[in-house]
């Protein structure tokens, strides 16, 4: 079954900067431990609900598992203080699977 890993955030365009930064470093992360076939896109208009997530990614992973250790790794965590400058609240992230 194909694992997939699903970011929902609020990127801080006020640091510009901060989020390229953090983009360049993460991807190679997700790479390590499995992640590939990338697919990011961009809210461009809220038709309903109460809104808020702007940018949104999917990843697939060979496995839950692969996902819970990058998240414990080291490599992850050393990125906790640039993730915090580059989203305006916490990042979303989700593991799951087609039903």
């Amino acid at each position: 079954m194909k694992t997939f890993l699903i970011v929902n955030a609020i990127p801080n365009t006020e640091d510009k900067e901060s989020f390229q930064s953090y983009l360049s470093q993460i991807v190679g992360i997700f790479a390590k431990f499995g992640g590939s076939g990338m697919q990011r896109w961009k809210t461009v208009d809220q038709v309903m609900g109460k809104g808020g997530i702007k940018a949104i990614a999917v990843f697939e992973f060979p496995s839950a598992q692969n996902i819970k250790d990058m998240i414990a790794s080291e490599e992850f965590n050393a990125l906790n203080d640039l993730r915090k400058k580059a989203y305006k609240q916490e990042v979303d992230l989700m593991i799951c699977e087609a039903l």
